[in-house]
């Protein structure tokens, strides 16, 4: 067991250190981040990873020697991991809380988001690396326990990352478009729109799988899509992510557009409960809400009811902030 905890414990220590980080990124950008879709993304993805924080730590003090924190050493060792966290963070942070907000009291300029959002995918990494390799430690030298906790993290990383991509393309289309817009003004000045707004592109095939569009039928989440009644394809909406309907949603405005399709999709698109809870199974997800605050677990109990049903994720959902 002693050898167990020598080993395991520095790896909880690392992964729970570059979540911290990732949290006072998280924190930090919401400060410049005006009120609507991406601060409450934020503050999603604040939650998740608090949730993983208190989970890392309860384990972490189950294998930690008792007294340890209140010795000498342990203090030590306290200080140089709070300085460790201090570094992993962007040198910039300070001056952007500053430098985020326009005379005012304004929202962030695009290109301040866009950084701030490359930082957050960065923190990111780095705390998925982390849960990687104490995954991978904890698997060789036998703990269960902390190889579920750290690949349940690794997974919610995962997703996070894979949110954070789609919010750097958003950012960045903002930041292409008012490039656009200033080069229209100056044509506008010069006399030339009309040439201006004629030579402007089209979107892309890329900006299109942004949007959920897909070209092909067996690239959706629904096999035999184009076969499928209305009724039936309706039965089978509740049980794909937001992300799927995304895709699906894009596939139908393309081809057919079925009113019925795509008010039944948009009475399922709702936000996760926290960043990539889609991914997760019933197991995952009761185990993050053993540390989940009351609302977060409402929000569980509500989204599930209207999605996949999961019997013991409602039921864990219900016990920890019952009606």
């Amino acid at each position: 067991m002693a050898a167990t905890t020598e080993e395991l414990v520095p790896v909880l220590e690392d992964a729970r250190q570059a979540h911290a980080a990732l949290l006072d990124r998280f924190g930090a950008d919401a400060v410049v981040t005006p009120p609507g879709p991406h601060l409450q993304t934020l503050e999603r993805q604040a939650a998740e990873v608090r949730i993983g924080l208190a989970r890392i730590h309860r384990l972490e003090r189950s294998l930690r020697p008792r007294g340890l924190l209140e010795s000498a050493v342990g203090a030590t060792l306290l200080l140089s991991r709070g300085a460790l966290r201090t570094a992993m963070l962007p040198l910039a942070i300070g001056s952007v809380v500053v430098r985020g907000l326009l005379p005012g009291g304004g929202p962030a300029d695009p290109r301040l988001l866009l950084r701030n959002t490359e930082d957050e995918y960065a923190a990111a990494a780095r705390a998925l690396a982390a849960c990687r390799a104490g995954e991978v430690l904890a698997e060789q030298v036998g703990d269960e326990t902390a190889a579920h906790l750290l690949g349940s993290l690794r997974r919610q990383d995962e997703a996070l990352m894979r949110d954070l991509e789609v919010l750097l393309t958003e950012h960045a289309r903002t930041v292409a478009r008012n490039v656009a817009e200033r080069g229209i003004r100056r044509a506008r000045a010069r006399g030339t729109v009309g040439k201006t707004a004629r030579e402007r592109p089209e979107p892309g095939p890329m900006a299109e799988e942004v949007l959920g569009a897909v070209r092909r039928e067996e690239d959706l989440p629904i096999p035999r899509f184009g076969r499928l009644s209305t009724e039936q394809i309706e039965g089978r909406l509740p049980t794909l992510t937001q992300l799927e309907l995304t895709v699906v949603e894009g596939y139908e405005r393309a081809h057919a557009r079925r009113k019925e399709v795509l008010n039944a999709i948009e009475r399922l698109r709702a936000p996760e409960p926290w960043t990539g809870y889609d991914a997760l199974d019933a197991a995952g997800i009761t185990a993050s809400l053993r540390d989940a605050p009351a609302a977060t677990a409402r929000q569980v109990a509500e989204y599930e009811q209207r999605h996949r049903r999961r019997r013991e994720v409602i039921a864990a959902a219900t016990d920890r902030a019952p009606a």
